[in-house]
């Protein structure tokens, strides 16, 4: 008998101590004052200086666009899902420690063998995006050596380092002004095609 009470004990230390139970506890006057408090911040922010406000990235930061939103997403989530089977692992896997409390080794096995399996896919799919990147990157390479653009005369050595830009893995570009470029021979290029 004081061994179910003792399982029964931990099973609701461990619910718990998962459950995010500071979500479901807040109040709707707790939001309302919150929200009155982030309106007054804007009201002082706009008196302060007059003129437009532009929404900046912060420093360091680059445009992401949706595409990349939803990349980092999705890695954010993936890193949970793996630190959460890390974590319960080691729970199940401290539970089983315990004599009363052996056959919690079981349950800290199969969700090693999840962990694995788990860590497996996720190898498996950033193996796939590296892939996929890489074949982009050389078709875009391949295509901007095809292009008439990349037929522009280059532009003097001096400034030549200030016009290239590193992109992704050895991705150079060449900003030319619009001045240095020969637009008759450019229409002529592309006629030709």
């Amino acid at each position: 008998m004081a061994g179910w009470l003792l399982v029964a004990v931990l099973g609701i230390i461990w619910v718990a101590s998962l459950l995010p139970l500071g979500r479901f506890r807040a109040s709707s006057s707790t939001s309302v004052e919150e929200f009155e408090r982030n309106m007054d911040l804007l009201a002082e922010t706009h008196r302060r200086s007059p003129g437009r406000w532009v929404v900046m990235p912060r420093k360091g930061a680059r445009f992401t666009n949706p595409r990349e939103l939803n990349r980092a997403r999705l890695r954010r989530r993936r890193r949970q899902i793996l630190a959460g089977l890390v974590e319960a692992t080691i729970l199940f896997f401290l539970f089983g420690l315990f004599p009363p409390l052996h056959s919690m080794l079981y349950v800290a096995l199969g969700l090693l063998a999840v962990l694995l399996l788990y860590a497996s896919v996720l190898a498996r799919v950033r193996a796939a995006e590296a892939a996929r990147a890489e074949a982009i990157a050389a078709r875009r390479v391949r295509e901007a050596t095809e292009s008439p653009v990349a037929a522009a005369p280059p532009v003097d050595d001096s400034t030549a380092l200030d016009q290239i830009t590193v992109m992704e893995r050895d991705v150079h570009v060449i900003v030319h002004h619009s001045d240095d470029v020969d637009l008759e021979e450019l229409r002529a290029a592309a006629a030709a095609r």
